[in-house]
């Protein structure tokens, strides 16, 4: 990996008269509630930054493998929040060393919380199937009530990504039994605000009020922990629920509080980030030309820092603005470039729900071949267990396929009764979504916008030589995570 600049802050103070075990201790507190920067200061007399390895020389080997852990989650976090290049590779690997040295020296607690710091490293990239096994792995070891309670609320952030949202909840249920035996208000703050976030993306307005009490929770929390940076991000989540409440005044006064906050803290990162949401407002007041100025400058800043899907969805949002002033050419390169984004980090959730984004803002543009072609795509790399915001919208794009793509449609035959061609065209279409989705009957009535119920009989009472078609049935397989008992 190439060097990269050190992120010692200016004006800082290396605390030369503190040992490694202090400075650690120090630099972990203050990375629980986000000051990564006095974070880095605690230990900047044993790491000189980014691209450097920390000075473990003379060290006992735990105390060097908890410098190097601090120095891998901290390149993380700065990483993140300044978008350095590379900083996430670098992180994983100080992380993987500490890893190694505490499983050698027996200390499973120390384990756990590495590998969970691991998975957020490849949850940033975009890589969820790595971050999921890392988090069901650190599960295995952690016996601390406080570091179960952190794996399985970063766990949930996998889930989200990806849209199985019935998982995440599921993990949400079992840190509530723990909760009991945890005080620390910024790690209860974190699980009211990701419960609030899983809320919100069940979609309805039922759960939109309980996401706001859930973010109003974690607020208290972050403030009595002294978060800011949480106590902020809570804000922009609450932002977002405004916007989903058609609330725009009050959604935009909400982020810029939050924006305010983290320019202060120099996260340019995370101020990227809800700079993609004002954009996402702007868009609903279609005040475009806005829009697409401030989801520019998201994507500048994301493209820097190797957190995939954080930029896929900033170069949707500045897709969506593009095409909404008919800028149809610049918006497909966009859209095409945010699939693509997604599908080389390993997030296929992303990428398909940039696919259909494709098909909502350019159906007009784009033939309906190459419609129907993203659909199936779209349908594919979103799997069967979608929310029901995605699933809306997957029934939506197909009807627009059902409208326009009439390349589907078999010539009607003027000679043959009415019924007979109606009959023939419905087989036509069933046949075709039941071939695109190799032969699972739930994608394919997601495609027809039928239920699963509905399609069954249709096919056993109307067309039953379809039969043949579907793909045997099988048994689900059961969650990796056991439930809590």
């Amino acid at each position: 990996m190439e060097s990269e600049t050190l992120l010692k802050p200016e004006g800082s103070a290396a605390h030369t008269e503190r040992s490694v075990p202090v400075a650690c201790r120090a630099a972990k507190e203050l990375e629980n509630i986000g000051e990564y920067e006095a974070a880095f200061d605690a230990i900047a007399a044993f790491w000189p930054g980014i691209g450097e390895r920390p000075r473990t020389e003379g060290l006992p080997k735990a105390e060097e493998a908890e410098l190097v852990l601090r120095a891998g989650a901290l390149a993380g976090w700065l990483g993140s929040s300044r978008q350095v290049p590379g900083a996430q590779q670098f992180a994983k690997a100080l992380i993987s060393e500490s890893i190694k040295s505490f499983e050698e020296l027996g200390l499973s607690e120390r384990v756990a919380e590495s590998q969970t710091d691991l998975a957020v490293c490849f949850w940033r990239e975009g890589a969820m199937d790595e971050a999921r096994l890392w988090f069901q792995t650190a599960l295995t070891k952690a016996e601390d009530p406080i570091n179960q309670l952190r794996i399985l609320v970063n766990s949930t952030t996998v889930e989200v990504s990806t849209n199985h949202l019935n998982d995440a909840l599921t993990l949400l249920d079992r840190a509530a039994a723990i909760l009991h035996n945890v005080s620390d208000d910024a790690s209860l703050g974190r699980y009211y605000m990701q419960r609030g976030i899983v809320m919100r993306r069940m979609g309805g307005v039922e759960n939109l009020d309980r996401a706001l009490l859930d973010h109003t929770a974690a607020r208290v929390h972050f403030e009595k922990a002294n978060h800011r940076r949480y106590f902020a991000r809570a804000q922009n989540n609450i932002g977002v629920i405004m916007l989903e409440l058609g609330r725009y005044d009050e959604a935009l006064e909400t982020l810029g509080d939050a924006r305010r906050t983290f320019a202060g803290l120099g996260d340019v990162g995370t101020a990227a980030q809800i700079d993609e949401t004002r954009a996402r407002v702007y868009v609903a007041q279609q005040r475009y030309a806005e829009a697409e100025k401030i989801a520019q400058a998201s994507v500048s800043v994301l493209e820097r820092g190797g957190e995939q899907s954080l930029l896929v969805e900033s170069l949707q949002t500045l897709g969506v603005t593009q095409a909404r002033q008919q800028k149809n050419q610049a918006a497909m390169e966009i859209l095409r470039r945010a699939v693509e984004v997604a599908e080389t980090a390993g997030d296929p959730a992303s990428s398909g729900r940039a696919l259909l984004t494709m098909i909502e803002e350019l159906h007009a543009y784009l033939p309906a071949d190459e419609i129907s072609r993203a659909y199936s795509e779209a349908d594919r790399k979103l799997g069967e267990d979608v929310g029901r915001e995605t699933l809306t919208r997957l029934r939506a794009c197909a009807r627009l396929i059902g409208s326009e793509g009439s390349a589907l449609a078999p010539k009607a035959r003027t000679d043959a009764p009415f019924e007979q061609q109606v009959r023939q065209f419905e087989s036509t279409l069933i046949r075709h979504a039941l071939e695109e989705a190799k032969g699972s009957v739930t994608r394919a009535a997601r495609t027809l916008g039928l239920t699963h119920q509905g399609l069954c009989y249709i096919i056993n009472h109307r067309h039953q030589s379809l039969l043949s078609a579907r793909a045997p049935i099988r048994v689900r397989r059961k969650s990796v995570i056991k439930k809590h008992k």
